[in-house]
């Protein structure tokens, strides 16, 4: 985890660095704290504009993709918090592996929710008889309730 902070910091500083003497380069004379301005502006509009048109797109056909895709975010940074803190409050080592673990620990428990999520919802539709909508390849499972007499 360590070793995967470092190179992404040593990302982060070089991109720093060439976008400095690009700044000094042009004469825009922009401090330190412009150039974090100027660009983390400009990347955090256009990542809304991206995320914006994504959430559009989604809330036409899941508002569970939306909640998914935030929780898991706030789950990654979550995780990623506890693991720096751990070392830098030397209360245990940071490690990659445990917040590929705890990412998989959430995506394992929002399947089993969608598993029973999908069971209650097929008991409530069989239970009281509502329209099937349960795609074709699905029906073989439960069998054909379209009016054929087959189950």
């Amino acid at each position: 985890m360590e070793k995967l902070l470092r190179w992404l910091a040593d990302i982060l500083a070089r991109l720093h660095d060439w976008l400095m003497s690009v700044n000094d380069g042009r004469s825009w004379g922009l401090n330190d704290k412009q150039m974090h301005f100027v660009v983390v502006g400009l990347f955090g509009i256009g990542l809304f504009f991206c995320v914006q048109l994504l959430f559009k797109w989604l809330a036409k056909r899941s508002v569970t993709a939306i909640s998914w895709i935030y929780t898991f975010t706030v789950v990654l940074v979550v995780t990623f918090a506890v693991e720096v803190g751990q070392k830098v409050s030397g209360s245990g080592q940071m490690e990659t592996r445990d917040v590929f673990y705890g990412v998989w620990g959430f995506i394992a428990a929002f399947a089993v929710y969608l598993a029973v999520k999908g069971i209650v919802r097929l008991i409530h539709r069989l239970k009281n008889g509502k329209q099937d909508k349960t795609p074709p390849g699905v029906r073989h499972f439960i069998g054909d309730r379209r009016g054929s007499g087959k189950q």
